[in-house]
């Protein structure tokens, strides 16, 4: 599994486990469940280009940490052949988190229900 994810009552909480905390450079990621606009399952997104790594980890079927395109910064934090969850922010410093989680259908479901 490559991250855990909780959700209080204001915030969303992403903790990347094992290596991935030292591929990605964090340790822990906070954004305010206010600024979360939803999630859903994108299994194309791994096919697109990244865009520019700074800083983190890609290889073939692996990515994580900090990621630039068009002036957007996402956090990737998965692996193939893992369901890519896709977190949709507003007014954070990441526009998007594409993560790797062991039941990603659940937590598409509760982060859209919590919003």
């Amino acid at each position: 599994m490559e991250n855990k994810v909780q959700i209080t009552a204001e915030k969303l909480i992403v903790v990347p486990q094992g290596i991935n905390k030292l591929a990605s450079l964090k340790r822990r990621l906070e954004f305010a469940l206010i600024n979360v606009m939803g999630a859903s399952i994108d299994e194309g997104i791994l096919n697109e280009r990244k865009g520019i790594k700074a800083p983190g980890t890609a290889m073939p079927g692996y990515w994580s940490g900090t990621f630039t395109k068009n002036g957007e910064k996402t956090f990737f934090n998965i692996k193939r052949p893992n369901k890519p969850v896709v977190v949709q922010l507003k007014n954070e410093s990441y526009s998007r988190l594409v993560l790797g989680v062991q039941n990603p259908s659940k937590l598409v479901d509760d982060i859209n229900n919590s919003i």
